[in-house]
């Protein structure tokens, strides 16, 4: 096996299911585009730095680079989901009574896709009890045709600002992944906004299993979930 060639392959696959360009990649860790197609191509050494840059850049710990996880590289079906309206891709379900929030994403987000999200989540927030909130996120269908996408860089910091305004509202909150890429990607995104004290992000394979570790974790059973027909978003 040619080390190097399966490294820049990695990189490559990990980079377009995060839906960047070399040059966005380039730019965010401060690496020169060239050096990056030749990465990708298995031409270059990396050093210890690089390859730290790359994976914060991509917003992963570094052993993550290294993981047998692997995704197809395919920036065009990203694309396409992008073309969908947001309605297709995000739900947001309310239950009162139980002061809780259900939100469903299904394919991939833009930054301006994640300010609509939270200014909606956010009008339906201030009319729930500040500290009681439980919010459960289900991103497992952000997959087509067998991609399971991730954030991409720009909404990701968009995802972490929400973050830090939502922790003085929220009582607990559980994430269902798609991947252990995602699952890494938002453990740092929590430890970074402060989150992560009253959240879990959960990856199971086994989705049954991964809901029972949800709704154990927020406190709630399976009757409370809001149902397609309760108070929906419109984006």
């Amino acid at each position: 096996m040619d080390v190097l060639k399966d490294f820049g392959k990695r990189i490559k696959e990990l980079r377009i299911n995060s839906g960047m360009t070399q040059e966005a990649l380039a730019t965010r860790a401060d690496l020169d585009r060239s050096y990056v197609g030749a990465i990708e191509r298995g031409e270059k050494n990396l050093s210890l730095v690089n390859i730290e840059k790359l994976a914060n850049a991509m917003g992963i710990d570094l052993y993550y680079l290294f993981e047998d996880e692997r995704f197809a590289a395919r920036l065009a079906s990203v694309k396409k989901e992008l073309k969908k309206p947001l309605e297709s891709r995000f739900v947001c379900l309310v239950n009162l009574e139980a002061q809780l929030l259900w939100l469903k994403i299904t394919g991939p987000l833009t930054e301006s896709d994640v300010a609509h999200i939270s200014k909606y989540v956010k009008s339906q927030i201030l009319l729930m009890e500040k500290g009681e909130i439980k919010m459960l996120i289900d991103n497992r269908l952000m997959v087509k045709e067998g991609q399971a996408f991730v954030f991409n860089p720009d909404a990701y910091d968009a995802w972490e600002e929400f973050q830090i305004w939502l922790i003085p509202h929220l009582k607990r909150v559980a994430v269902l992944c798609n991947s252990k890429f995602m699952q890494n990607q938002l453990e740092r995104m929590a430890n970074r906004s402060g989150i992560v004290s009253i959240s879990r992000r959960i990856f199971n394979e086994n989705f049954e299993a991964g809901n029972k570790e949800a709704y154990a974790f927020l406190g709630i059973t399976e009757d409370q979930l809001p149902q397609e027909n309760a108070r929906q978003a419109k984006i």
